[in-house]
Parts: C-alpha cells; sequence; structure tokens
C-alpha cells in the first residue's frame, strides 16, 4: 500500500469516528430531551385536575 492510500484511509477513518461520535451524541440528546418532555407532560396532567377544580398546586 502506498504512502497516499494509507493516508487517506486514516483521513477516512477519522471522519467516520467523528461522525459516529456526533450520531452518538445526538441520540443521547434526543433521549434527554424526550425524558424531560414526559416529565414536563406528567406535571401538566397532575396539575390540571387541581386547576380544573379551582385550587392551585405550589
Amino acid at each position: 500500500m502506498r504512502v497516499v492510500n494509507k493516508y487517506l484511509f486514516v483521513a477516512y477513518s477519522f471522519v467516520w469516528v467523528i461522525f459516529m461520535l456526533y450520531a452518538w451524541n445526538l441520540s443521547r440528546r434526543q433521549d434527554n430531551l424526550k425524558r424531560e418532555l414526559e416529565e414536563v407532560k406528567n406535571k401538566v396532567a397532575e396539575s390540571a385536575p387541581a386547576a380544573a377544580s379551582g385550587r392551585s398546586s405550589p
């Protein structure tokens, strides 16, 4: 294998590793956002009956 091909292989490998890390990071952040959204939905659902009856929850 010539030296140029080795550098090309290293460059492509580096780009793929960076891409995979980026995709993993996006996936992790999306999971965190889903979890936070569920928490907000639950809080809204819990406070909805209190608001309907005229009471406010602290």
